[in-house]
């Protein structure tokens, strides 16, 4: 439970940090709340004179968002990625999810309207050539892949596509990489042996290239 709630915090500490990074820039101070403005000042002897004054408006400041203000989530339409994409969504955060099939058919059901709001990219995580210039315009990536089934498979999709995707990301200049790995109990090798073995690598992959981050007993 406490993995968990650690976690979640480390997830809504990013997404804060996330929707700051593309929030609208602050406006000048306008007075243009009355087309004139009312100034007193004393006059001889003590007589109070009031004098109107035209207001100039401020011109407007064109809202820019900052060059890289996308946030990828890899995995997006799993049960974790999707929790991860419904939340970023809420901050008004622009997101990114790639998948091997692209759209998710569910975004087609009213009961899965948030789907619409993602920007969905068709490709293979383990060939990062084929959507890596998706990465120009993001700045931060949280990966939720991982996957369940025999040694190699889970070798495979847990440590190589991972560690693939990190790689890509440091080479295109992005800044921040959440990588939501597992918490390892000291199974027997035999129990999800190739899960956790490939977890470990890709944990160890985002350190190398991610120096500053930190990889704890929460799981990211």
């Amino acid at each position: 439970m406490a993995a968990a709630r650690n976690m979640k915090l480390g997830l809504q500490a990013l997404l804060y940090q996330q929707s700051r990074s593309c929030g609208v820039s602050a406006s000048k101070a306008s007075k243009a709340a009355a087309p004139f403005s009312v100034s007193t000042s004393t006059v001889g002897g003590g007589v109070q004179q009031q004098s109107e004054e035209p207001v100039v408006e401020a011109e407007p400041v064109e809202t820019k968002f900052a060059e890289r203000s996308k946030l990828l989530i890899l995995g997006g339409n799993g049960f974790v990625g999707t929790h991860v994409c419904q939340e970023a969504l809420t901050r008004h955060v622009p997101v990114v999810s790639i998948s091997r099939s692209g759209r998710p058919a569910a975004a087609a059901h009213d009961h899965h309207p948030w789907m619409n709001d993602v920007n969905w990219i068709q490709g293979d995580i383990l060939h990062p050539e084929r959507w890596k210039h998706a990465l120009q315009e993001v700045s931060a990536v949280i990966s939720c892949v991982g996957a369940f089934g025999s040694n190699q498979k889970m070798l495979k999709i847990n440590g190589e596509a991972n560690i693939a995707a990190i790689n890509a990301a440091s080479e295109s200049g992005v800044t921040r990489f959440v990588y939501i790995s597992a918490v390892d109990y000291g199974l027997p090798s035999f129990v999800l042996g190739g899960y956790f073995k490939g977890k470990k690598a890709a944990e160890e992959a985002l350190l190398r290239k991610f120096p500053y981050g930190d990889c704890g007993a929460d799981g990211i």
